[in-house]
């Protein structure tokens, strides 16, 4: 199941991604329909003028809690969670590192007290399961309930 938020749903977006589900994001109006069709996603949106057309779903709430919730119940997600598998940047499904890989591109801090991390191959951007990640972990299952 991939997904596609426009411009009005950018936080959605983010959590669809922490929760491991694809999901790509654009505030380029018709485009992004465009391109969510080419690429067989659901284009979610809250444009009252999109609700009726093809391979759009509209989100009713303007509550983030509720929209996620909504659309992990939906689509039936329950089971294809697999938290922070993507980079939140970029959509990119991350890859394993060696810390030594990372050593100087990392807090010391971070280096001394982590031993798993994983790199966006798109971006580079590095993930590690700190104080942050389980914050974001108790976040999220707040939100899905």
């Amino acid at each position: 199941m991939k997904f596609f938020c426009n411009g009005m749903l950018g936080k959605l977006c983010k959590y669809l991604r922490m929760c491991g589900i694809d999901t790509l994001y654009s505030n380029e109006g018709m485009k992004s329909l465009i391109r969510a069709r080419k690429e067989n996603r659901i284009f979610l949106t809250r444009n009252i003028k999109l609700k009726d057309k093809e391979g759009v779903f509209f989100v009713e709430s303007e509550m983030l809690p509720i929209q996620l919730r909504t659309i992990i119940k939906y689509f039936n997600l329950e089971d294809k969670i697999n938290f922070f598998s993507r980079c939140l940047r970029c959509n990119e499904i991350l890859v394993d590192v060696a810390k030594e890989e990372i050593k100087n591109l990392i807090p010391f801090y971070t280096y001394k007290n982590f031993t798993e991390f994983a790199r966006c191959p798109k971006c580079q951007r590095i993930y590690w399961r700190g104080s942050h990640y389980e914050k974001m972990l108790k976040d999220v299952k707040e939100l899905i309930g």
